[in-house]
């Protein structure tokens, strides 16, 4: 069988696919991943088969123009209040807000992430290449409509909370309780269009609602956290992976006291420019705490502060897989790879999310689930993060939760176990030519 990834082209994105491609190459099958030229090294340091496709992305140039543009409509309070996809509260979900949203995030983000030139490019890496099977990421639709041009099985592989099945499901209701001359859904002219373009218009290859959310979702995210959407959907555990890394001595040195790690992650500082959370709130938060902090803060963020409190080490980078086994507690930003590897080791967590994609609804549904304490940016003090931090440590609610979900992770089926499950579905989906044996 072939299997082509394709992951937004983002580092941390590309990690989110590793475990499973390494996965289906171990059991024999062939196995590449393409996407823009900017996370080439990313694939090929993993061991993977790397395709470039499409002109370079430059998402940090694209979102941090010099002149005004998408980086501060992104950083507009105003704007993410209304057209915020991170939006899941069932009485926020309007139809004036559905529709702004799919009607906002269509040309400003997925036309500009991914340009007529990368799905040129992939549809004619499909029609050579000839997968049985496309593994797609849910911020690119590039995957689905190359799958679709070669009768290709496709999947998508979540790397956070399903907000586009949620909130598609909630908008194609509203959509079709409308007549259908005023039925307006911004992603299904676009992509009809680009299925035009590709000759894809026939009889069982126009637009639908497959090409938004798959054939079936591949989801690492455990269920007791996971948003409640109504799709076919494959669990699989959550294996972490950091890229190549080298394990500093000091971390198998024994912690004369607990250790917390306090991070901020790398997403939404490179794609918008700069940390929501203060650094130095969060340092002050800290520093008098009878604990050991583990800061990854790069040299940027360190030349903002003054002095570092005693008990912070500031490293620029640790693999958090290697770091969290012997942490009793994480403070971060709420992104996908740190939350999610906290619950694969059991870790309680603090979060103060930043305004990007997924990462409040995922902060509130670690609250839910009673493993984190949260709270967002703008009302962050130092007091008030030392209080959280604390209660953490303390309360062991937070850790027999943690271990709780954990537990759970370790009982989902890992991604050589899903193998098999991923075969059959291919069987019963793949209309094209196979590509493979």
């Amino acid at each position: 069988m072939r299997v082509l990834f394709q992951p937004f082209a983002a580092a941390t994105h590309v990690a989110a696919q590793v475990p499973l491609a390494w996965a289906l190459r171990a059991a024999g099958h062939e196995v590449r991943v393409a996407t823009q030229p900017d996370v080439t090294e990313a694939i090929t340091g993993a061991g993977l088969m790397a395709v470039p496709v499409g002109e370079p992305l430059h998402v940090a140039a694209k979102m941090n123009p010099d002149d005004t543009g998408l980086a501060e409509e992104l950083r507009d309070d105003a704007w993410l209040r209304v057209l915020d996809p991170g939006e899941v509260r069932p009485e926020r979900l309007t139809p004036e807000h559905l529709h702004g949203v799919f009607a906002a995030w269509t040309p400003l983000v997925h036309r500009n992430t991914v340009p007529d030139r990368t799905i040129d490019d992939l549809v004619a890496l499909a029609r050579d290449w000839r997968p049985d099977l496309v593994v797609w990421d849910t911020m690119t639709y590039a995957g689905p409509v190359a799958a679709r041009a070669v009768g290709a099985a496709h999947a998508r592989l979540m790397f956070g909370l399903d907000l586009v099945g949620l909130l598609r499901e909630r908008y194609r209701a509203v959509l079709d309780q409308l007549p259908p001359e005023l039925r307006d859904d911004p992603l299904e002219e676009w992509l009809g269009h680009v299925l035009e373009r590709h000759s894809l218009e026939g009889p069982g290859q126009g637009f639908d609602e497959e090409l938004v959310v798959g054939q079936w979702t591949i989801d690492p995210v455990p269920t007791s956290v996971a948003l409640p959407v109504p799709l076919p959907r494959v669990p699989v555990r959550y294996v972490p992976y950091n890229g190549p890394a080298r394990v500093p001595d000091w971390l198998d040195e024994p912690a004369g006291r607990r250790r917390i790690c306090l991070t901020l992650g790398v997403s939404f500082r490179e794609v918008v420019g700069e940390d929501q959370a203060s650094v130095g709130e969060l340092l002050e938060a800290v520093g008098d705490l009878d604990v050991e902090v583990v800061a990854t803060l790069n040299a940027e963020q360190l030349a903002a502060i003054g002095p570092l409190p005693p008990n912070v080490r500031a490293v620029d980078f640790v693999p958090l897989n290697e770091l969290l086994p012997s942490c009793a507690a994480i403070i971060h930003h709420g992104g996908a790879g740190t939350f999610l590897t906290a619950l694969a080791h059991g870790v309680p967590q603090v979060v103060v999310p930043s305004r990007m994609w997924c990462n409040t609804p995922r902060a509130e549904r670690a609250r839910s689930a009673g493993v984190a304490l949260t709270c967002p940016p703008e009302r962050l003090t130092a007091s008030r993060l030392r209080a959280m931090v604390r209660r953490v440590l303390d309360d062991p609610s937070f850790a027999r939760a943690a271990a709780r979900v954990r537990g759970e992770m370790l009982g989902t089926p890992s991604p050589a176990e899903i193998v098999p499950v991923l075969e059959r579905l291919v069987t019963a989906h793949r209309t094209g030519r196979p590509g493979g044996s």
